[in-house]
């Protein structure tokens, strides 16, 4: 299993938001929240939630999920 740098909930959340607001289309997008849980299958332990603040689902759904599935990969909670 690959050793993921651990963070707080706020630096979490800031580098999630950094990566989110590199897409123009997504600029009132947030991530508000982090849920921390039992490792999964993978290590992981948290889930984020993101608010999309009028951008139609479709569009910021893949970006978001992608930009959380990476950093789901790099970051575990402290």
């Amino acid at each position: 299993m690959k050793t993921r740098e651990e963070v707080t909930e706020d630096e979490l959340l800031d580098i999630l938001n950094s990566e989110l607001y590199k897409h123009a289309e997504l600029r009132k997008c947030r991530f508000i929240s982090i849920q921390r849980s039992e490792p999964d299958s993978t290590g992981c332990n948290w889930s984020a939630q993101v608010r999309s603040s009028g951008v139609p689902h479709y569009v910021s759904a893949p970006i978001a999920g992608k930009i959380s599935a990476e950093a789901r990969a790099k970051y575990n909670l402290k």
